[in-house]
């Protein structure tokens, strides 16, 4: 057994690989093993030179992909394989501070955590120094954790953890294959059996925006991928904690048509004019009533322009910081 396991799933990223080797040779972490696995649909070499670094380095080790699971699939593939006690699911197009596995690790084996979660910083230019911040960590339990997430205050984003590997065999957690927004419904799921978790508010991972990702050239499929994971976990916790039921069914809801903002416009007004989203927001905007409840009802096509323009200028903005300051 090695302390990390850090599962890459990789398509069509030769050029990335050369550069996330470059980060992972930065972290000043040596007990680790690396996992490449290479959707075997690649057309730019991204097997062969995944192989070539197998052959170079001692640890690492490449898987083929040869389903259409997408990332989901990769990343299972990925955890299958592992041996280490902590698995990272690491992004090969982004890039993770020098700092990342140190810290993480060190926090989790001084909390004694299942989850370690970081914030991060979202830039299109890979060389954005890390901002100069405190860790301030925040020791808590899963339910805890997942208020912190339906009020969208901690990352939904697996990158940004380190999680026990014992734990998500336990438990038997898995990412959802063949579709999108896998990282919202393992994240949640994650949560609701985690024990021990901690979160670190300071940046330790850059999230480089590509405008050939899912997020830029699939927004329709990302949109209605969001909308029927929150669906599902809005079932998922009907029977669960009432108390967090409770929160989680206004909060979904809020997420569900925020989600379909993502979609072309014809698509986005669809679903808002649909009687499935209609009862939703009825039955969980409208007592006690919410801005969006009215904003939809009566003008769509604003609320549409509004959050382009939110999401454009402030959520997409270069080197914004996502999380905020934790409170003890």
């Amino acid at each position: 057994m090695v302390d990390v396991s850090v599962i890459i799933p990789a398509y069509n990223e030769s050029d990335t690989l050369q550069r996330i080797l470059g980060y992972l040779k930065e972290q000043a972490f040596d007990d680790m093993e690396v996992i490449f696995v290479v959707d075997d649909r690649s057309t730019d070499g991204s097997q062969g030179y995944a192989r070539e670094l197998t052959e170079r380095f001692r640890g690492f080790r490449t898987i083929l992909q040869n389903g259409s699971g997408r990332l989901g699939e990769a990343r299972n593939m990925g955890l299958d394989a592992a041996t280490g006690k902590y698995v990272w699911f690491l992004d090969v197009d982004d890039r993770p501070y020098p700092d990342f596995l140190r810290t993480m690790y060190s926090l989790s084996e001084e909390h004694d955590t299942e989850i370690t979660q970081c914030n991060f910083i979202r830039s299109s230019d890979p060389n954005t120094k890390e901002p100069e911040a405190e860790c301030c960590p925040i020791v808590a339990d899963g339910r805890r954790a997942l208020l912190e997430r339906a009020y969208e205050r901690i990352p939904v984003t697996a990158w940004s953890m380190l999680i026990r590997r014992d734990f998500l065999l336990k438990n038997e957690l898995r990412f959802p294959e063949g579709g999108y927004a896998e990282d919202v419904d393992f994240i949640y799921r994650a949560f609701e059996k985690c024990q021990r978790y901690c979160y670190c508010g300071k940046p330790m991972y850059l999230y480089l925006e590509n405008e050939n990702s899912v997020c830029f050239t699939k927004q329709n499929e990302r949109g209605q991928g969001e909308i029927s994971t929150y669906d599902s976990l809005y079932e998922h916790f009907r029977n669960g904690d009432p108390e967090f039921y409770k929160v989680f069914r206004r909060r979904s809801a809020l997420m569900r048509v925020r989600s379909a903002s993502h979609m072309e416009y014809g698509n986005f007004v669809s679903y808002i004019k649909s009687r499935e989203c209609r009862d939703m927001m009825k039955r969980e905007l409208s007592d006690p009533l919410t801005p969006e409840y009215i904003w939809l009802r009566l003008s769509p096509t604003t609320y549409y322009i509004a959050i382009k323009i939110f999401l454009k200028f402030i959520y997409y903005r270069d080197k914004r910081i996502f999380g905020r300051r934790p409170r003890k």
